[in-house]
């Protein structure tokens, strides 16, 4: 059974589940950013257009709801419409709403500037599957172990945003997790760009740990994603070595 997506063809398991490699989400999140913003790859740099990114999207829809009481549901992807369970402002009024098929949702909690970063990551997160996980998803029996309210989706909470170690991976719905992640940080975070950064950022004679630690800043900075997300990309494209922590303050330690 073969998938393509972007242009991509890959191997997916008999009930849906695409078989990625790392180095192939690499190749999935770059050609999206390049598809809706080929100017990123030949002058200036500079973050991911995400509002661009869902043009490659054509039949979805996306919306914007408080999903849970207690904030910790970021977002969903909806294949197959419904009705769901959403909040009105102060998280405590509950109330159902109809969905149509294929719908984005992210949580409002998100809108707030303070948010951004995470929001761009749980939007990134949702449109990888959309991209990619429609086989398996749209499939009820696959679906049907993931049964929430009276309609199937993909319910990220933050804990999701967390798997990012393949050793952790167990079920078919630990590796959906994981693509949806590595797609997210592919997109928001290029390899091209991350590279070019890296050369920009270094200096001779600079110390790999001051180097590290500008980095990761800068990217911060320059793409709109968390600390802990440049962090984990560094690792991912061994601009770190593998013993390297994140502190709680957010600097880098070689451990």
């Amino acid at each position: 059974m073969e998938g393509s997506t972007l242009g991509v063809t890959y191997r997916r398991k008999e009930n849906g589940v695409p078989v990625l490699s790392a180095s192939v989400l690499d190749v999935l999140g770059e050609r999206a950013a390049r598809t809706v913003q080929p100017e990123l790859f030949s002058g200036a740099i500079d973050r991911t257009d995400l509002k661009k990114v869902m043009g490659l999207l054509p039949n979805w829809h996306y919306a914007g709801r408080f999903l849970s009481q207690d904030g910790t549901l970021l977002g969903c992807a909806v294949f197959s419409g419904g009705t769901a369970t959403v909040f009105d402002g102060t998280r405590t009024l509950p109330e159902k709403i109809l969905l149509p098929d294929r719908t984005i949702l992210v949580d409002r909690g998100l809108y707030a500037p303070p948010c951004e970063k995470m929001f761009r990551f749980t939007l990134a997160h949702e449109i990888g599957h959309a991209l990619l996980h429609g086989p398996y998803c749209e499939d009820p029996a696959n679906m049907e172990k993931y049964r929430e309210d009276e309609q199937d989706m993909l319910r990220d909470r933050a804990e999701k945003f967390a798997l990012r170690d393949r050793r952790r991976l167990r079920t078919d719905r630990d590796f959906v997790e994981w693509q949806a992640n590595a797609f997210a940080a592919a997109l928001l975070l290029p390899k091209t760009l991350v590279y070019r950064t890296a050369a920009l950022v270094r200096e001779e004679g600079e110390s790999s740990l001051a180097f590290a630690n500008e980095l990761c800043e800068t990217l911060e900075d320059v793409f709109a994603v968390s600390r802990t997300a440049a962090f984990y990309r560094m690792k991912e494209l061994e601009l770190l070595p593998p013993s390297a922590v994140q502190l709680e303050n957010g600097l880098i330690s070689p451990q």
